[in-house]
């Protein structure tokens, strides 16, 4: 989570620390070291998720594998950057950590809680339960009930599996986009072939242009048509369970809307919805109050333990 709320670009002191945690960097390294399966099983790997109620691809990359790379960049991180070791800092949030924990029934997996010192209002998780604060971020928060906000918008993720399931599905796009280039490309050399002697040149490097447009424009079209909006449904999943969770442990949900409230008077939208991996801060605030305002409107039936999706089909019945 950031002022941007970018986790494919964290807001983080410099670019080195920033590209150590892109998760694209990550899928690339993953892809390079040979840590990626795609048996005839993998290839149809999809399940349900218990906590979100959706169908996920997760088949390509392995939980274990992407544990591992998130270690490294964990690692890194926590050697590049300074961190607090202030109890008001590290403590509150091991603390609320522990509590959000709890309220995700997560609490006997291991979790490891850093908070680095710079003045950057972002926070984030990787793979493997490591959650990362920066100061900036908690002196951001008005309370500890924002603080849990943020916490359990990561721990969301986590149990969202979405890190997994969005580098198995850019996988996926990647091996699309270059299988339909390659077969476009080939098709295209092939009927220069036909093409009289003195005009396959000319028609060969006409192929070779439109095949790099057309990697382009797939490429393009699946980050907007896909990646994008796949980005922003996790987003405000997350927003979600981190509300549940939140009641669960005993904090005061509505201190999230107020948290988006705020991001969105700190940080003006530069860009469209569409073009962005996360929703507009207004309409996360928006989503939460609707949500919690269902949640205890139903009172015994809310705030249950069914899945999100059941839980959201019930607030339009």
């Amino acid at each position: 989570m950031c002022m941007h709320h970018d986790h494919d670009a964290i807001d983080c002191p410099d670019q080195e620390t920033k590209d150590m945690l892109n998760r694209r960097r990550m899928i690339q390294t993953l892809a390079a070291g040979g840590a990626v399966t795609a048996s005839g099983a993998g290839l149809a790997g999809c399940a349900t998720n218990p906590e979100t109620g959706s169908n996920q691809l997760i088949g390509f990359v392995g939980e274990k594998a992407l544990s591992q790379m998130a270690a490294q960049s964990w690692a890194q991180a926590k050697q590049k950057q300074p961190q607090s070791t202030d109890p008001r800092y590290l403590g509150r949030l091991r603390g609320i950590g522990q509590r959000i924990a709890r309220g995700a029934r997560r609490d006997k997996q291991q979790w490891d809680y850093a908070v680095f010192d710079s003045d950057t209002k972002n926070a984030f998780v990787l793979p493997g339960n490591r959650v990362g604060f920066y100061k900036g971020m908690m002196d951001f928060a008005d309370n500890d009930d924002q603080i849990a906000a943020i916490m359990g918008h990561e721990v969301g993720h986590v149990s969202g599996r979405h890190a997994q399931e969005r580098v198995n599905t850019q996988f996926a796009g990647q091996l699309a986009v270059a299988g339909g280039t390659i077969l476009a490309g080939s098709q295209m050399q092939k009927n220069c072939k036909n093409q009289p002697t003195q005009y396959q040149r000319q028609c060969y490097a006409k192929a070779n242009n439109q095949t790099k447009m057309l990697n382009q424009a797939l490429g393009i079209g699946f980050m907007v048509g896909i990646v994008l909006p796949f980005s922003r449904k996790h987003e405000s999943q997350s927003d979600l369970l981190g509300a549940r969770y939140m009641h669960n442990a005993g904090y005061d949900t509505k201190q999230s809307v107020r948290l988006w409230e705020k991001m969105a008077e700190a940080s003006p939208r530069s860009q469209p919805t569409f073009m962005s991996t996360h929703p507009d801060p207004l309409d996360r605030a928006r989503d939460l109050h609707n949500f919690i305002e269902c949640q205890d409107r139903m009172g015994s039936q809310g705030w249950g333990n069914n899945s999100l999706k059941a839980a959201l089909k019930a607030c339009k019945a």
